[in-house]
Parts: structure tokens; C-alpha cells; sequence
């Protein structure tokens, strides 16, 4: 009888030990398989002599499907004219894109006096705005001109 409770408690001990293990592993590969969503989109704005713009309204909008976009960010350029928009996308977006509003409640300046002559996508003129990636860093600078 003792014998059998001895070896009972030796197969409990294996047990729990490979039990331990199995939830360890996947624990640790749940972590490793999470993709980063932190997306960062940043660049200046110009104008056609290459002087900053400052005060230009940039935002970044997540899309939900095809035809839903959610504004998640925006902020202004500095005196600089550089702008930085980072998120943590929620997973519910697939994909980002980025722009400058025709608000002219909120961003009058561009409205008013600007539009867009030429995009760069990291230092590549572009005719294809404003895609960023997920989970990646993304470069947009834009060249605007007087309206």
C-alpha cells in the first residue's frame, strides 16, 4: 500500500510538472506571436521654397471596413513644421490613413492659403497618400503650394 501511494505521488508530481510546462509554453508563445500595432506616422510640411508651415492640422484615421474610417489622432505642425502621430491600434483597424482636414473650423490655415503640391513617403515622391502600416514607422513629408 505504501509502495502504491509512493508511486501515486510520483505520477502526480509528472503530472503537474508537465502540466506546468505545457502552460508556460504557451503562455510564452502567446507573447511572442503578439504583433506590435504601435504605428508611428511623422514628417514636415512645406512650402514650395521649402520654408516650414506651422499650424497645419494633420490626422490619423483607422479603418474599420472599407468605407468606415474613425479619426484615432491628430495634432498640429510645430514652428518647424514637424508633426508625430503615434498609436497603439486597437485591433478592430486594419489598416491607417493620413491626411490634413478640409475643416475650415479647425484647420483654417490649410483651408485658406494651401494645397498640396507634392508627397513623400519615407524621402519617395509618392502619388499614393497616405497609407502607413501597422505596427511600423512611417515617414510622409508634404511640399504645399498657395492656393
Amino acid at each position: 500500500m505504501k509502495q502504491m501511494r509512493i508511486s501515486l505521488t510520483i505520477s502526480l508530481k509528472r503530472a503537474l510538472y508537465i502540466i506546468a510546462h505545457f502552460l508556460v509554453t504557451i503562455q510564452l508563445n502567446s507573447c511572442f506571436l503578439k504583433q506590435d500595432r504601435t504605428t508611428t506616422v511623422y514628417g514636415t510640411i512645406t512650402d514650395q521654397s521649402g520654408a516650414p508651415i506651422d499650424s497645419i492640422l494633420v490626422i490619423m484615421q483607422g479603418a474599420k471596413s472599407m468605407t468606415y474610417y474613425e479619426t484615432l489622432h491628430q495634432v498640429y505642425t510645430d514652428e518647424d513644421g514637424k508633426y508625430e502621430l503615434l498609436l497603439d491600434l486597437a485591433k478592430k483597424y486594419h489598416s491607417i490613413d493620413i491626411g490634413m482636414p478640409f475643416w475650415l473650423d479647425e484647420n483654417p490655415k490649410y483651408v485658406k492659403l494651401f494645397k498640396i503640391n507634392t508627397i513623400h513617403k519615407d524621402d519617395n515622391r509618392t502619388n499614393n497618400c497616405c497609407k502607413a502600416i501597422v505596427g511600423k514607422k512611417t515617414k510622409y513629408d508634404f511640399q504645399l503650394i498657395r492656393r
